[in-house]
């Protein structure tokens, strides 16, 4: 039985209803900012859109492929990490709907605790902070990748004279990532481990708790767990190209490599729903440094904005049935999760 009065009180609920709010103006008034500053013509706007469904379709099954990626990586390093064993379906469902949360609500706040909530709410019977352990390293994973990105485009796409060929060290860059990035596993988790045993300290006002024990990190599962990520960055590049060129906007694919690495550390920051308005202010920064016109710019936003909420509602209701494990009972309603 959980403590009733540790339950949300009806003005925590309500603060944390202005707050929600608060974020979601904050984000549309970062849209409009990054709007007024591209100052582009629409009447070149609407001439640039023109509706290849062919492509939208494509950005659904790219945004499927990122999907199915992510929630092997998180199956993987969820089971390294002790919790136990749940369907591969059941990690698919629950991603896909708290990314389609997360378009409206704080997409931190939502992708770290709301997997772990359903998890508990699709039968998993553990605890809260094992459950965060595995995303606390996924997202020290997907801080890596992006920035390796970036120092590769300031080194050799920006410059007017590349001093090596673009397609090249961009291989060369994924290689030496990979093999690098294997090693790491290990350190990283037992940094993860740190960061949630300090967030639960902040959570308990500093009272002392014991370090947790580090999984060994097999090399196998490590080259694994990299692969995935790797994985899970080219499909969502070709899930961004192609919302784009479904309308009217494909991105030379240099270009798009070069552009995401600031979107996405931008969208890293997530505190605004679905990262609104830091996704936005980041792809035109790069898409202008780069020579992407404004008209093709506020296309492409647009495009990858709407294509993300309507492939995760699409991959949502398509995973419906394995939203449960089997023969597992959910929490009971009103159970508070036990973040110990």
């Amino acid at each position: 039985m959980s403590d009733p009065a540790a339950r949300p009180s009806p003005p925590t609920r309500t603060r944390r209803i202005i707050v929600s709010v608060a974020q979601l103006l904050l984000g549309v008034a970062l849209v409009g900012l990054v709007l007024g500053w591209l100052s582009p013509s629409w009447s070149e706007v609407s001439a640039r859109v023109t509706l290849h469904p062919r492509w939208l379709l494509l950005s659904v099954v790219g945004s499927a492929l990122t999907t199915l990626f992510t929630a092997a990586r998180w199956k993987l390093l969820s089971e390294t990490m002790g919790a136990g064993r749940l369907p591969y379906g059941v990690y698919v469902h629950s991603l896909a709907l708290v990314r389609l949360l997360a378009q409206v609500l704080p997409a931190a706040l939502v992708d770290l605790l709301g997997r772990g909530v359903a998890l508990r709410a699709a039968g998993s019977s553990d605890r809260m902070g094992d459950l965060l352990t595995p995303l606390v390293l996924e997202r020290l994973l997907d801080l890596l990748l992006p920035l390796a990105m970036l120092g590769w485009a300031v080194v050799v796409v920006l410059p007017a004279s590349p001093p090596v060929d673009p397609w090249v060290s961009l291989g060369a860059l994924v290689v030496l990532f990979g093999l690098g990035a294997i090693p790491m596993l290990g350190p990283l988790v037992r940094v993860a481990l740190r960061a949630l045993r300090w967030l639960r300290s902040l959570r308990r006002r500093g009272e002392p708790l014991p370090p947790a024990p580090a999984p060994r990190v097999p090399l196998a599962l490590a080259a694994w767990v990299v692969a995935l990520g790797l994985a899970r960055y080219a499909s969502m590049l070709l899930q961004f190209w192609a919302a784009g060129a479904g309308l009217g906007v494909a991105l030379d694919p240099l270009v798009l490599v070069a552009a995401t690495p600031v979107a996405q550390l931008a969208v890293i920051i997530g505190i605004t729903p679905g990262g609104l308005g830091l996704a936005e202010g980041g792809w035109a920064a790069a898409l202008s440094r780069l020579g992407v016109g404004e008209a093709a710019t506020v296309v492409f936003m647009a495009a990858t904005r709407l294509m993300m909420g309507v492939s995760f509602a699409v991959l949502t209701l398509a995973s419906w049935p394995w939203r449960r494990a089997p023969g597992r009972e959910p929490d009971a309603p009103g159970r508070e999760p036990d973040a110990r």
